[in-house]
């Protein structure tokens, strides 16, 4: 009767408990409240000023440019521009929030996943469920989630980079959330779950390309789910990627022009060849519809 429970679990109701969201929001809170005391007054040393500059401005910082950054320090620059130092206006501690917002959104949504992963295992584990009580369980998992966050949300890396103008807490906060995502996919298969990984996959890489290591992991998920999914995922997106090599070396070979601007004849070619990558795999592969509406929202993300 356990097991028929837990199935039904997963595949009716919500999937995420209240228990789950009790952990969130108790890791988001302490996180916060720390990095807000702790948060940089105003502008501080390395890349903190240019980026406080590009923020406020909506300009556009060094490489790789960070839009989606940007975008959002910009909304916060304005949302909490009554903020001052000594009297004068401080929009690098505004841009600075950014940083704290989503290093504590991180922190919780790293507790939602280990709360509802080891909710999962013990659950599956007879030897351990047998043993421990429903309220022992509830109990273990929602300290092992919170204690488990917070442990990352305080290393002198993630609070480093959470108190002061940086990109890298937005960056922790699109790799959680997709991770999230995925393993939310993994029990309950749908396409409308890939398709907004996808998109905050695409989102993410507009931050910090780094993100892009993630896909190796991604494709591993999907592989040992659905290794037809995972085998048409290859086809199309591997088409892509040898269509893109295949203009950088007719650009380096001189057989066609770089791309001075966007409306440039190798921009468009590869768009156009993007679209009938897309297109023909959605048309002739078995799972290519899903494959290729997820590649493509990465794209628009």
């Amino acid at each position: 009767m356990q097991e028929i429970d837990s199935t039904t679990e997963q595949t009716s109701g919500p999937f995420f408990s209240r228990l789950d969201w009790g952990a969130f929001w108790t890791a988001f809170t302490v996180s916060f409240v720390v990095y807000f005391y702790t948060l940089s007054p105003t502008v501080g040393l390395e890349d903190s000023g240019e980026l406080a500059v590009a923020g406020d401005y909506l300009g556009v910082p060094h490489p790789p440019g960070y839009p989606i950054w940007t975008l959002i320090s910009w909304l916060f620059a304005r949302l909490f521009a009554f903020v001052r130092f000594r009297g004068q206006p401080n929009p690098a501690w505004s841009i600075g929030l950014v940083s704290a917002v989503f290093g504590a959104f991180a922190a919780g949504i790293t507790s939602m996943l280990i709360c509802r992963s080891g909710s999962d295992i013990l659950s599956r584990s007879k030897q351990v469920s047998h043993n421990v009580s429903d309220s022992s369980r509830k109990l273990i998992c929602w300290v092992g989630g919170v204690v488990g966050s917070l442990l990352f949300a305080f290393t002198p890396i993630m609070w480093s980079q959470a108190v002061i103008v940086e990109v890298y807490s937005l960056n922790a906060f699109f790799l959680v959330i997709v991770l999230l995502l995925i393993y939310v996919w993994t029990y309950r298969p749908s396409n409308r779950v890939l398709y907004a990984t996808g998109f905050l996959f695409g989102l993410g890489l507009t931050n910090y390309q780094v993100l892009l290591l993630a896909a190796l992991a991604l494709a591993i998920i999907i592989m040992m789910k659905d290794f037809e999914l995972f085998r048409d995922f290859v086809v199309v997106g591997g088409s892509i990627i040898a269509m893109i090599i295949g203009l950088i070396v007719l650009i380096k070979l001189g057989v066609i022009d770089k791309a001075a601007h966007a409306g440039s004849p190798v921009v468009v070619t590869g768009v156009v060849l993007n679209f009938a990558i897309l297109v023909a795999g959605a048309i002739l592969l078995p799972r290519g519809r899903t494959a290729s509406i997820t590649i493509l929202m990465a794209e628009l993300g």
